[in-house]
């Protein structure tokens, strides 16, 4: 795939992306029958989630990278709360290095629900210990996976500090 193709691919699915987001943040949904703490997903959010995925998997398989413009999309997905759960993928989409330019606007999403966890490791992969104090809170987090990111960031941080 050249260039030009995979950048039409990557925009293509930025704008389906884009076009899926509602205009207003809609309430949750009842919990899940299977996860009662966990709410059940509109299907927009399973949509986007996929999306963002599709993104991945393109990335992965022609060995290229997104330009400045198709990031500054992803991130705007991220920041968009009406995404809800749908913009998981989009927040991992950015975690590499590359991206730590980004981490002072992806990290005020650590207060957001949603995507919290997927925050925590963005901003690890990132390679960013600016945000050791915010992540503190979320060693005690009620979901063993979200413990372990935050375990494994202010692991990093630590390591770094005794150097």
């Amino acid at each position: 795939m050249t260039r030009v193709e995979f950048d039409t691919e990557i925009n293509n699915l930025l704008n389906s992306s884009e076009e899926l987001i509602p205009d207003e943040n809609l309430p949750l949904l009842p919990f899940m029958e299977l996860a009662s703490d966990v709410h059940d997903w509109y299907a927009f959010e399973l949509q986007l989630w996929d999306t963002g995925e599709k993104i991945r998997q393109a990335i992965l398989n022609e060995h290229k990278e997104m330009n400045r413009e198709q990031s500054n999309r992803v991130l705007n997905i991220c920041l968009n709360k009406n995404a809800k759960r749908g913009r998981q993928s989009f927040v991992m989409l950015l975690g590499k290095k590359r991206f730590s330019p980004y981490a002072e606007k992806i990290s005020v999403l650590l207060s957001d629900d949603d995507v919290d966890g997927h925050v925590i490791s963005t901003l690890y992969k990132m390679g960013t210990t600016d945000y050791e104090e915010k992540i503190k809170p979320f060693l005690n987090h009620n979901r063993s996976w979200i413990r372990n990111e935050a375990k494994r960031y202010i692991n990093r941080c630590d390591n770094l500090n005794k150097q």
